[in-house]
């Protein structure tokens, strides 16, 4: 019984020993963010971590428990990630002309910030969404009567868009493309509507090198693994819409 007893007690001392031994090599610092946010960083730390520490954010820096080992080797995994964002120039293809529908009405085709040639060029920061607009200026008829009962038409012409946000990253000589989209289109059924709808997609490809978005209207072609895609424009049936993302020093 005596011999129990000890025994117990020996478990129980060794237990807090390795607990104070445990604290005793712990520590808890503070890792201060420049660029990049704690909502960007906090999940990379918590995988890097693991079991081995713990790490939680308070404004725009995180506070990490660990071993000072584990702490300066997540110090130098942070200080790969939070790099200043890269300045890009994206630039999108499109045909910029008039045009005439199969009714044979003028149908007017127009860009944002066009240049020469059909292209249009933004600038913005890696991760920030840039916005860049295309679209038609369509004829809509419409068809009333008047008091006396004679038909009369009318003929006005409404924007239709194809507006989209695309946020750019940067991977070695890749750029991946994150793109919110907003499609307009005549309706079928009533010649005085107008459909709208929108999508969101993800595409990859070379830095540097053009990227089809779109061709022919009424083909979409899309590859899980988002490597390569194409979506519908809702415009004009050879119409063919490219994306090249080039980076500034």
């Amino acid at each position: 019984m005596i011999m129990s007893v000890r025994n117990l007690l020996n478990v129980v001392i060794t237990s807090v020993l390795i607990a104070f031994s445990t604290q005793a090599l712990s520590a808890t610092e503070v890792v201060p963010l420049n660029y990049r946010t704690s909502a960007d960083l906090l999940p990379v730390a918590k995988s890097f971590l693991g079991t081995e520490g713990s790490v939680s954010a308070y404004g725009n820096q995180l506070i990490v428990n660990a071993e000072s080992r584990k702490i300066e080797e997540l110090r130098s995994l942070i200080a790969q990630l939070d790099t200043a964002p890269k300045r890009l120039l994206i630039s999108v293809d499109t045909s910029e002309n008039a045009a005439r529908n199969s009714s044979g009405s003028r149908v007017i085709e127009y860009g944002t910030a066009s240049r020469e040639g059909g292209v249009q060029q933004v600038q913005t920061s890696e991760g920030t969404p840039a916005l860049i607009q295309i679209g038609q200026s369509v004829p809509l008829t419409s068809s009333s009567t008047d008091s006396y009962g004679y038909s009369q038409s009318n003929t006005e012409y409404r924007n239709v868009t194809q507006g989209f946000y695309v946020t750019a990253s940067v991977t070695g000589d890749t750029v991946h493309l994150s793109i919110s989209t907003n499609h307009d289109r005549m309706s079928q059924e009533r010649a005085d509507a107008i459909k709208v709808q929108s999508t969101d997609s993800q595409v990859s490809g070379r830095l540097g090198e053009w990227i089809t978005l779109a061709s022919n209207s009424d083909q979409s072609v899309a590859d899980q693994r988002g490597l390569a895609q194409r979506y519908s424009t809702q415009g004009r049936e050879d119409m063919v819409l490219r994306v090249k993302v080039e980076t500034l020093e």
